[in-house]
């Protein structure tokens, strides 16, 4: 992919004719009355960045709020080519879920997934490749962008860096999404063994105080128990009033019992009063009356003959009265003993119909008992053969993540190939800036429990300072347009932000290194840049490389003397990086 311009529907917009579609391409954004301005601040705002906002606007990006909100009924259009063949794309401001490419509206997910399909030779089960993730490699969005030269879409997810970095190196990614699908997996069976080990039941088996096998015996045994009782369980609906007819007739039994008793205690009291029976003849208190010198005279005398007569009277009626009192109480109590005995053997034929049968609720506990036991011993089997399974398992993905270690070990032990043309090809761009640093991209083995199948890394000795990582960056971008794999992008765009900070001796370096190596590949390389870096690399290149180098490729510029002088032509001010 090679740009050719990009346009407006608003007449206020500067086309901006990228005329070198092999070359060098500069966008230059130059200073009024630069002598009495602060340099620095002054181009700020006049659409560098902005540019490459909207060229990735027209490439498919996300949607873009503050183009809706701030340039309304706006339409761009970006045109390129592949290979030999043009294409045009066209996108609003409003409705940008929809695009235009070659004049036929069509889906953003479908113009990217064309693109993908022209540019990049992505493999169909590989996943987190794709064009909008591969595009930010040459085409770097944002200010985050600059900040990590193998992280362009500013993702921090380690993986996904380095799928995407390993597709443009030429590196095996099917080593890379191997280690990952095994770390997945066994994080998958890490999640489910702790979650097998949070359950109450199996708590007490993972902590090794249960073994699983003696207590599925144990529950085997309490099942096959309850399942004979149940199976011998004759149910009664009328077992609760069955039972209430029982203990009517057990309170009945027991009133009947107290009576008997009450009646034989009385009857006992009868036969000791019967025995006890007054001995007061009248001889006796002759008797008394004589010892004690008294002589009675004859009235007294027949008195005492009345008196005597009297009680013998009275003695008889006692007597006949507590026969008779006796004969009744026999005669209740034998009653009793009837009642009784009837109620006993109603009672027994209660208790004995209890004792066969069951109430429904009782049966119904029974067995939802048994359906319990059933289940915790099914949860056991399950759980000891799911924890033979993942034991299995982590068996065998610890053998694949030796043996994949191996693979990728054997695959980096090659002397020669992609690994080391793409670590000479950086260190021959980084010798052209510091020829005294090591430099190189190293790549390696990563056998750690994580996702990462290798270690790679551009290095630029004592590469802390902003100027040196920027010069990385650069080296690293032109690396992969040069000598990169899986694509024909053709093309690297750079904002400026690329040469802030860096010295002007090795800005002037980068401008050497793109006439060398990027005019003759016929590929296409484009810088916005500010006009105080040109001011300043000017005298480190001879005045024919810096009309040859720059002013001879610089294909539009924005100034900051008016708004109509900027990108847009309007003075808007959004948020767009």
């Amino acid at each position: 992919m090679q740009l050719i311009s990009l346009t407006s529907n608003q007449t206020s917009f500067k086309p901006v004719v990228f005329k070198n579609a092999a070359g060098l391409n500069f966008i230059v954004a130059k200073q009024n009355q630069a002598d009495k301005v602060d340099k620095k601040k002054t181009f700020n705002g006049v659409g560098k960045s902005l540019l490459i906002a909207i060229i990735h606007f027209c490439l498919g990006s996300n949607k873009n709020e503050s183009f809706k909100k701030h340039l309304p009924g706006w339409e761009f259009t970006l045109r390129f080519k592949i290979g030999q063949t043009e294409y045009l794309i066209s996108r609003v401001t409003d409705g940008q879920q929809k695009i235009r490419l070659d004049g036929e509206d069509i889906k953003l997910s479908e113009l990217t997934s064309r693109l993908g399909d022209l540019l990049f030779e992505i493999p169909a089960d590989i996943d987190y490749l794709s064009f909008r993730s591969l595009l930010p490699f040459f085409i770097r969005p944002r200010r985050g962008s600059y900040v990590s030269f193998k992280d362009p879409n500013e993702l921090r997810k380690d993986y996904q860096i380095l799928m995407t970095n390993s597709f443009l190196l030429g590196l095996n990614v099917y080593l890379v999404k191997e280690k990952y699908r095994l770390r997945v997996e066994r994080e998958r069976i890490k999640a489910l063994i702790k979650e097998l080990s949070n359950d109450q039941l199996l708590k007490d088996f993972f902590s090794g105080s249960k073994d699983v096998s003696l207590a599925t015996d144990d529950l085997t045994e309490k099942i096959n128990r309850l399942e004979s009782d149940l199976s011998q369980f004759d149910v009664a609906e009328d077992f609760y009033e069955i039972k209430n007819e029982a203990d009517r007739l057990r309170r009945e039994l027991e009133k009947t019992q107290n009576e008997i008793v009450l009646f034989q205690n009385q009857v006992q009291n009868i036969d000791e009063s019967l025995k006890k029976t007054p001995d007061l003849k009248r001889e006796s208190i002759e008797r008394i009356y004589r010892e004690a010198s008294v002589s009675l005279s004859d009235s007294v005398t027949k008195k005492l003959e009345d008196l005597e007569a009297f009680y013998k009277h009275l003695s008889t009626s006692r007597q006949k009265r507590l026969v008779d009192q006796k004969e009744e109480l026999n005669r209740e109590i034998n009653a009793l003993v009837n009642k009784f005995q009837r109620e006993k053997v109603q009672f027994d034929a209660t208790l004995k119909y209890l004792d066969t049968h069951q109430a429904l609720d009782v049966f119904v506990k029974l067995t939802n008992r048994l359906s319990d036991l059933k289940s915790e011993k099914d949860k056991l089997q399950r759980y000891d053969e799911l924890l033979k399974q993942y034991q299995d398992q982590k068996i065998k993905l610890d053998r694949d993540f030796v043996d994949e270690t191996g693979k990728t070990a054997a695959y980096l032990d090659v002397p020669e190939g992609v690994i080391k043309e793409l670590r000479d090809f950086f260190r021959e761009l980084a010798k052209h800036f510091y020829p005294d640093s090591a430099a190189g991209i190293t790549i390696k083995n990563n056998d750690g429990d994580n996702q990462v199948r290798y270690d790679f890394d551009a290095k630029i000795q004592a590469d802390a300072s902003d100027g040196i990582n920027s010069v990385k960056i650069f080296c690293y971008d032109i690396t992969l347009l040069l000598r990169g794999a899986g694509h024909n992008v053709d093309m690297i765009f750079h904002d400026s932000r690329l040469i802030d900070g860096i010295d002007p001796r090795q800005v002037a370096v980068l401008f050497q290194v793109l006439q060398e190596y990027i005019v003759p590949s016929g590929r296409q390389y484009i810088l916005t840049v500010n006009q105080n870096h040109l001011d300043d690399v000017r005298p480190y290149l001879t005045p024919e490389e810096y009309q040859s180098i720059i002013l001879d490729n610089v294909c539009h510029n924005l100034e900051d003397d008016s708004p109509e002088s900027k990108l847009l032509g309007i003075q808007v001010d959004m948020k767009y990086d």
